[in-house]
């Protein structure tokens, strides 16, 4: 077989990296190209907090629907910095009838000499370049034939023309996010967006502990100690969502922040910033809450992260179409350690860690048999989130 192996960090993938790979596999024959999920490369950081399995899960989701592209995932799991030259070895090793054909970018065919053994990579694989619109082809040519005599190799170039885009790049533009619609996949995009990842906002443990002790000046005892449990069931579920922990956790201490208000407070704060009321709202305004919170969240709080503030709006009567936060923060507010009164909490709790979904849907059915004893009381909102999630959890997931 012919195997090319097309490495890097991935963050994100980007549309250009699929165009290397389908050029590279079209001219070259390949039978597989494999994509190489960095580790620790010896030469880059990986940015942000984006975790390994984020990284991974992008890549999956980008190479879906190319049957001849696969997933290295190997050097994820390499501690220390990860070098090029072992991947390629024990490559080597692992198919010694087969060609192997190592795809860089331009950018990386100019400090391939400084890369910690070259030689040995060059005696495992041809080196298949890809040139960046912009490049003079002359000085490429020029550098692969030196390249040629020194590693004694093949080194060959793509016949394709990639344009000039860097991942660092692409995650500044994220945060505009209609800059980079078409830079990306859709269904990466999609997963970026539900994931929060490449917020410009992030959270640590001491944003936390300090929300923790403004929490515990405005609430009563008794709704500080359920904050409490809802912050860390909803960071016990990012963690398992692949959601930004501390986030969620932001998110979590937040959620009642408007809860130990009057009523009368509530209604006011609503009409003088133009926050909508409904007329069951009118009627129960503790259902303010949610509303109010997120208002406070970033009125009082300096939270800013608009996933923390639709979250904290809908974690009472959730919404059609609830983000990964939204949900995250739903079902923590439902299962949390001291909850006890809710019906099956033992299933609900085991779900939410197999099925997230599932457990909204469970727990949306538990809401609605609960307020059909009680019409007076519902609120439409839970009833249009419930009958999506009737027709959602019908389809195929």
């Amino acid at each position: 077989m012919r195997i090319g192996i097309y490495g890097g960090t991935f963050n994100p993938i980007h549309n250009t990296h699929i165009e290397i790979a389908e050029a590279a596999q079209t001219q070259f024959n390949l039978d597989i190209v494999y994509f190489l999920v960095a580790g620790a490369p010896p030469h880059k950081d990986i940015a942000e907090t984006i975790s390994d399995i984020n990284r991974l899960e992008m890549v999956s989701i980008a190479i879906k629907d190319y049957p001849n592209f696969r997933i290295d995932d190997r050097e994820l799991y390499r501690s220390g910095k990860s070098y090029s030259y072992i991947t390629m070895t024990e490559l080597k090793a692992e198919h010694p009838d087969d060609e192997l054909f190592f795809i860089m970018g331009s950018d990386s065919l100019v400090t391939f000499k400084h890369w910690v053994k070259p030689d040995v990579i060059s005696k495992c694989a041809s080196i298949l370049v890809a040139p960046r619109i912009g490049d003079k082809l002359e000085e490429i040519t020029v550098t692969i034939d030196q390249y040629k005599s020194l590693f004694n190799g093949d080194f060959l170039l793509i016949d394709y023309a990639a344009n000039a885009i860097a991942s660092s790049v692409i995650r500044q533009d994220l945060r505009l996010y209609e800059t980079v619609k078409k830079s990306i996949p859709k269904k990466v995009l999609d997963y970026i967006v539900e994931h929060n990842l490449y917020s410009p906002y992030s959270y640590t443990y001491d944003d936390v502990l300090k929300l923790s002790d403004e929490m515990k000046k405005e609430l009563k005892p008794g709704r500080y100690i359920h904050t409490l449990g809802v912050a860390n069931t909803a960071y016990a579920l990012a963690l398992k969502w692949n959601y930004p922990a501390f986030t969620a956790m932001v998110a979590g201490m937040l959620h009642d922040c408007a809860k130990c208000i009057s009523d009368e407070k509530r209604i006011s704060i609503c009409q003088e910033n133009n926050i909508s009321i409904t007329d069951i709202e009118y009627k129960y305004p503790h259902l303010l809450h949610g509303k109010v919170g997120a208002y406070y969240c970033k009125s009082k709080y300096d939270v800013f992260d608009d996933q923390i503030a639709h979250a904290i709006t809908v974690h009472t009567t959730g919404c059609p179409g609830m983000n990964l936060l939204d949900k995250i923060i739903f079902v923590a507010d439902y299962i949390e350690p001291g909850r006890d009164k809710q019906p099956r909490l033992d299933i609900l709790r085991t779900t939410a860690y197999n099925d997230l979904d599932k457990c909204v849907y469970m727990i949306l059915e538990d809401t609605v048999e609960y307020l059909t004893r009680n019409p007076d009381m519902v609120d439409p909102t839970t009833i249009d989130t419930y009958n999506y999630y009737v027709s959602y959890m019908k389809e195929e997931r």
